[in-house]
């Protein structure tokens, strides 16, 4: 089963996003990641869709159903190694005493960034792909992560 990131042009107007998104409910399929954010041109959104199915066969018949949809323009299938693909986590972690130091020095190694200090926490913005965010992560699971929060894949093709 192959991961396959969609960029998906289409007009900002309510109820896109759902037409979209049912027809990967109607065939079955789950979607990993949804983003969607107005492009250049205000009246235009674009959705990062990544989603696993089992064929290329599948896939096109997707982007088939999802170009007939009235509100899109353009839909893109991304090759992995030619398209750049981040998402942003924000930690918030207990920093107390010597441990808010051995923090700082990881977020720097990430380069990550500290958004928000108290007595007790710190919370933390990283960006990067799936495998950077799930490290950095995990490296801080051992000072007690307090909350997470993970946006979808945005992509955008090289070049």
């Amino acid at each position: 089963m192959g991961m396959h990131i969609l960029s998906v042009l289409v007009d900002n107007n309510p109820g896109v996003l759902t037409r979209v998104c049912e027809l990967f409910n109607r065939r079955g399929y789950n979607l990993e990641s949804v983003t969607a954010g107005v492009t250049e041109n205000e009246r235009m959104s674009r959705l990062t869709l990544i989603s696993k199915v089992e064929s290329s066969d599948e896939i096109d018949q997707i982007i088939k159903q999802i170009k007939k949809l009235e509100d899109v323009h353009k839909v893109v299938l991304l090759d992995n190694s030619e398209s750049i693909c981040k998402t942003i986590m924000l930690i918030k972690v207990k920093a107390k005493d010597t441990a808010r130091q051995e923090i700082l020095n990881t977020v720097s190694i990430f380069r990550a960034s500290v958004v928000d200090v108290t007595f007790e926490t710190l919370t933390i913005e990283i960006t990067g792909d799936n495998s950077k965010t799930e490290a950095f992560k995990k490296l801080l699971e051992p000072y007690g992560i307090l909350e997470v929060v993970s946006s979808g894949f945005i992509a955008i093709q090289r070049g």
